[in-house]
Formats: structure tokens, C-alpha cells, sequence
């Protein structure tokens, strides 16, 4: 029977490009008004951040 591999979600900071698990404690939220939660960068404090959900 074929093992079967689970693989974590990956985050990554375009700007200077740091990597995560997606979702993770390693990343920083930021409450923006107009847009709500997006994900920010705790490297560069970037949020051109792909998330790998």
C-alpha cells in the first residue's frame, strides 16, 4: 500500500523572502480598515506575503 505524505503549507514573503508554515505563529497580523486581517511579514513587516493555503 502506498504511503500517503502530508505536506504543511508554505507562506512566503516576496520582499525579502521568508518562509513559513501558512497560518503559523510565526507570522504577524495587521488590522487594516478598508481591507481587514492581512498577513505581514515579521522579517521586513512587508505584506506582499503568498500564502500557501
Amino acid at each position: 500500500m502506498p504511503q500517503s505524505r502530508q505536506s504543511t503549507s508554505r507562506s512566503h514573503c516576496w520582499t525579502c523572502g521568508f518562509e513559513a508554515p501558512a497560518g503559523s505563529d510565526r507570522w504577524e497580523t495587521i488590522e487594516v480598515v478598508s481591507l481587514g486581517t492581512m498577513t505581514r511579514c515579521p522579517e521586513c513587516g512587508s505584506t506582499n506575503v503568498s500564502s500557501g493555503r
